[in-house]
């Protein structure tokens, strides 16, 4: 499955053939997505979905970036897209994800969804992987996080 980006900056859409491609040559250090014209952030992806609700329910989202955790098995990378309510909107979501890449593998092919096999599988440290990357981005202020972490 392929994915276009557009960049709003200079409105030149970029498509990237896979999950594999848009993450690893799509991104900047901080997940987000860069354009290869103007080498600006402001990018998304703009995605619509059925819910299972019923044909009438939708899932709009705009995708603006992504935080890659390192799983410590080459073949399985989970991630979480970071979703925005509108195009110009801020980070309002996260959507979890992986990938399996096997193609290195005879016979081996990339499988990729919200959970080609169920949910992806976090490890604990992981949650700080997320929630450090979200304060860095300025998605959480880090006075939120500090207090929080003082009322437990």
């Amino acid at each position: 499955m392929g994915y276009d980006f557009k960049c709003r900056s200079c409105a030149t859409t970029t498509r990237a053939a896979n999950i594999v491609d848009l993450l690893s040559i799509h991104t900047n250090h901080g997940g987000r997505f860069v354009c290869p014209k103007c080498t600006m952030t402001d990018t998304f992806i703009h995605r619509i979905s059925d819910l299972q609700e019923g044909p009438a329910e939708k899932w709009e989202r705009w995708i603006k970036g992504v935080i890659r955790i390192d799983s410590g098995i080459p073949t399985y990378s989970p991630y979480v897209f970071l979703t925005a309510d509108t195009e110009g909107g801020p980070i309002t979501g996260l959507h979890f994800h992986y990938y399996k890449d096997t193609r290195t593998q005879p016979g081996g092919r990339l499988k990729h969804g919200h959970g080609p096999g169920g949910p992806p599988v976090l490890g604990i440290e992981d949650m700080f992987t997320i929630l450090a990357h979200l304060v860095r981005d300025g998605v959480l202020p880090k006075e939120r996080v500090r207090a929080f972490g003082d009322s437990l």
